[in-house]
């Protein structure tokens, strides 16, 4: 799916839309006049809107108006020129477009003939006495993406390709001399490229003997250096007279010129490469789990074994990789050189190569879907694990802005609610080269088992509490041993027989709440699901013996006032308290 990167694309209507990536009818070549693009182009299977995504290192005016883009467009090829002039392009995934140009353009290269070398202006020339101006140029590598992070650049291949490469030379006869003693005619018998062969780390894959050499290779891992050697041969021929009498203020021979045929011959080795990076995705695998609780919800965990795209669980849902695509034209193609013994002459190159290239456009994965923005997505990223990368700086040519940090994830764990738990049972990794992409069958785990936490409160005083927290299976009864209890903001790991005492650093109110915080269910060998418990204060009811002494105390203190009102009530014959009866007098 195309995806432009600026707000702008907004303005495009439907119809616009499904042109941009279907139409087949022509621009002006005048409406661009960049020489980043091939003015070969569209051609070779790949339509006029297509065509002018794939070089973004043109030069974009960002000044243009929405007018530019769709009322002035009279057709979606047109709008799409018109956007290309604005903006680079990124696409969701790998497109073949980029292949299928340079399996095209290659074939415009033509060789010079013995005087003429022909050669992109990045090409590392070499010279020896005869054969001058040699070198092997790797075109492309079909298909392939550079993986662009951090400072460094990493150009991932599938493990069958191509390799496509173009090579020439000029063989220079010396001149003849036609004065002095000893005097040479000099003439070329014969001169040919032997072989362009590719090779993995020495290991000879393909080989054929042509200037445009299209070179396959198969069941290739780990990370290879690809390298292309061209061998060429030359040999002339030298007509050597030597003069017995030479008179030198005549510049004449006045005896007789012996003659010698010589054949010197001439062999030159030139070498391009690539260090690259297979992309397998046949290591990906993962399981999926069930949940004990709900029927309705499984649990996946994906290990994809390599640097991916996307993870398709059905036909409406995928889960998206960090990275993002955009085509570019190769460095040092933009101009060819014809070279030969009086000098070079330089033009616009026709034989233009295109490169995919990967940048990371978000820190993590997400879900996507045919669902709108307003449904909640059928599927959730629980947990994605990897490693820490920096974003990679791009040349001012390329109009893209990558998130500043990311992880390149290596592992993704997903549950769904919604989804058929037999969505999970295969499903589809594609990697970050074109046409990588493998069926993993997810087998199941087992099940994340309910839980139960009990928690009692032992101790309780003005400087905290004691809480005993004791987690078991539901289903069981068993102890659970793994995970942790947090109360609070206190925190213990359960033991053998599935218990935590936490020490409680303030004193809580009526009520204390707790946790049982399990392994990650895609992280553990047993899988349990997190648990709540909620424990009363118990009330603090005074001892036997404060009792007592609460009793006596109560007695010491209220007996002697007791007797003291009665006897003042005595005294007054009952008129103080009523408590003596007067009559029994």
């Amino acid at each position: 799916m195309l995806r432009p990167v600026i707000v702008v694309v907004l303005l495009v209507t439907s119809s616009l839309a499904i042109g941009l990536m279907n139409t087949t009818a022509s621009a002006s070549p005048e409406t661009n006049s960049s020489t980043a693009l091939p003015v070969d182009g569209p051609d070779y299977g790949v339509n006029e809107s297509r065509f002018q995504l794939l070089w973004s290192e043109d030069t974009d005016q960002a000044n243009l108006s929405s007018d530019d883009l769709t009322e002035n467009a009279s057709s979606p090829a047109e709008f799409s020129q018109h956007l290309s002039r604005s903006t680079d392009y990124l696409f969701d995934d790998p497109i073949e477009d980029v292949e299928r140009w340079n399996s095209g353009d290659f074939d415009d290269y033509a060789a010079g003939d013995e005087e003429t070398s022909i050669h992109p202006e990045a090409a590392a020339l070499e010279n020896r006495r005869f054969i001058k101006d040699a070198y092997s140029s790797i075109f492309a590598v079909n298909p392939s993406t550079v993986l662009q992070s951090g400072n460094e650049s990493t150009t991932y291949i599938a493990p069958e390709g191509e390799v496509l490469a173009i090579s020439d030379y000029r063989v220079e006869v010396p001149d003849d001399s036609e004065s002095g003693p000893v005097r040479d005619e000099w003439s070329l018998e014969e001169t040919d490229l032997e072989s362009v062969t590719l090779e993995a780390d020495g290991l000879k894959l393909d080989s054929n003997a042509s200037h445009r050499s299209s070179l396959e290779y198969s069941s290739l891992s780990g990370d290879p250096t690809l390298a292309v050697e061209a061998e060429i041969s030359a040999q002339l021929r030298q007509k050597e007279r030597t003069c017995d009498e030479y008179n030198q203020s005549t510049d004449s021979c006045e005896g007789s010129w012996e003659t010698e045929i010589n054949h010197p011959s001439e062999q030159l080795t030139v070498t391009d490469s690539v260090n690259t990076t297979v992309n397998r995705v046949d290591t990906a695998d993962g399981n999926q789990m069930a949940f004990e609780a709900d029927d309705n919800r499984t649990g996946a965990v994906v290990h994809p074994g390599t640097v991916w795209s996307g993870i398709d669980i059905d036909d409406n849902t995928q889960v998206r990789g960090n990275w993002r695509f955009y085509s570019a034209g190769a460095d040092g193609w933009h101009t060819m050189v014809s070279r030969t013994e009086s000098g070079a002459t330089r033009a616009n190159s026709t034989v233009r190569p295109a490169q995919l290239y990967a940048v990371p456009m978000q820190a993590e994965p997400d879900v996507a879907g045919g669902a709108a923005d307003t449904v909640e997505p059928p599927l959730e990223i629980e947990a994605t694990w990897g490693s820490e990368h920096e974003a990679p700086s791009l040349g001012d040519d390329i109009d893209v802005t990558p998130v500043d940090q990311y992880v390149n994830t290596s592992s993704v764990a997903l549950q769904s609610e919604s989804l058929a738990a037999d969505s999970f049972d295969t499903v589809t990794v594609h990697g970050i080269v074109r046409g990588q992409s493998q069926s993993v069958s997810l087998e199941n785990e087992g099940t994340v088992r309910e839980t139960n936490l009990n928690l009692t409160v032992l101790e309780v005083n003005s400087s905290g509490a004691v809480v005993e927290a004791v987690v078991t299976e539901n289903a069981t009864g068993e102890p659970v041993t793994t995970g942790r209890v947090e109360v609070g903001n206190q925190s213990a790991p359960l033991n053998a027989s599935g218990m935590a005492r936490l020490q409680l650093e303030e004193r809580p109110s009526l009520l204390v709440d707790g946790t049982y915080v399990a392994e990650d269910w895609w992280r553990a060998e047993t899988m349990y699901a997190t648990a709540e418990d909620r424990a009363k204060i118990p009330p603090k009811y005074p001892k036997f013996a404060q009792l007592v002494e609460l009793a006596l105390v109560t007695l010491l203190w209220f007996l002697p006032v007791s007797l003291a009102v009665y006897g003042f009530d005595c005294l007054t014959d009952g008129t103080f308290l009523g408590l003596t009866d007067t009559d029994d007098r």
